[in-house]
């Protein structure tokens, strides 16, 4: 004899539960669908060691504008920021991005953008947190060539206005010479050439130090000497940015120096970064999403206990039934 267990009783358990969790997504999915994006469209190092970065920022939604609640630059003592700032719109998708650009020093390593965008629907508010980082890159602006301005040439005279030259035997004085004397003009000056420049980066766990040596020098020997632990010495190819991490702590100093340009050595402190006080460390790399509160989080929540509550009826309805047998 073979015995054959319903199966009603596990499907009615498993139903009540999906109408539960799949209500709460639901509810839940059309707040979360809200979000900005940030991305770094462009970078470039200016002629003088200081580098920049052209950042967009994208809304999610065609039919509702956003406002930025926030922003953040990082490092926010070393750059600034054009156009992209608390209070301003952040256009529909497919109308372009808000963008702007971030101007950063020439010891920064690193960039970093923070955004959260804030938007209101049906009368719900919705926020939602973006981030996007972009190291220092190697190409080099490209200056922008001034339009030049026309000349407008004097008109040739007429033959009736054209003065007869005069015959040898007529003229009298000095002559008037046929060019002008002076100093020639000067040529256009030459570009300077690039320097070597020291450059550096904070995270909640690491210095990171380093040297980016023009193309055009010599490699370079170089060390770094913290304040505490060894010092590190390091080969810097001309071309290439050359960098070494050291472990961050409160009040840490290193000092770097090239061999041949002592007079120029740098001393280079730590500082903890702001994010680094959130719980869990430093923060997610990839930003995230604020918690959503008001008056959107409570029919979500309510809504979500309803349906929840139904699903456990039908559990507790399931549980009653009697397993049937049959031969």
């Amino acid at each position: 004899m073979k015995l054959f267990k319903t199966p009603r009783r596990s499907a009615a358990i498993v139903a009540g539960a999906l109408v539960g969790l799949g209500g709460a997504v639901a509810i839940a999915a059309p707040a979360s669908a809200h979000h900005p994006t940030v991305k770094p469209e462009s970078a470039c190092v200016n002629a003088d060691g200081t580098w920049q970065v052209t950042w967009a920022v994208y809304n999610s939604e065609s039919d509702l504008t956003a406002v930025l609640d926030s922003v953040e630059i990082e490092p926010a003592e070393r750059s600034s920021i054009t156009n992209i700032a608390t209070g301003a719109i952040l256009p529909v998708s497919g109308a372009g991005p808000l963008t702007g650009v971030q101007t950063l020093n020439k010891l920064t390593l690193r960039a970093k953008l923070t955004v959260q965008a804030h938007w209101v629907r049906d009368g719900e508010d919705i926020v939602q947190v973006d981030t996007a980082r972009i190291a220092r890159p190697t190409e080099k602006c490209t200056p922008s060539t001034p339009t030049p301005t026309p000349t407008t040439a004097s008109p040739s005279p007429t033959p009736s206005q054209t003065s007869p030259s005069p015959t040898p035997s007529e003229t009298t004085g000095s002559p008037t010479p046929s060019e002008t004397t002076g100093s020639p003009s000067p040529s256009p000056s030459e570009t300077a050439p690039a320097e070597a420049q020291w450059i550096y980066d904070e995270t909640c766990d690491t210095l990171t130090v380093g040297v980016d040596v023009p193309t055009d020098w010599d490699d370079l020997t170089v060390t770094f000497t913290p304040s505490t632990g060894e010092a590190k010495t390091v080969t810097a190819p001309a071309g290439k940015q050359t960098v070494v991490d050291f472990p961050a702590s409160e009040g840490l100093k290193v000092v770097a120096s090239a061999k041949g340009y002592e007079d120029e050595s740098a001393t280079i402190t730590y500082k903890t970064p702001a994010d680094c006080d959130s719980a869990g460390g430093g923060g997610g790399e990839d930003g995230g999403s604020l918690p959503l509160t008001g008056a959107a989080a409570g029919s979500i929540a309510g809504g979500a206990a309803v349906l929840l509550a139904i699903g456990g009826a039908l559990f507790f309805m399931a549980r009653r039934r009697k397993v049937k047998f049959t031969a």
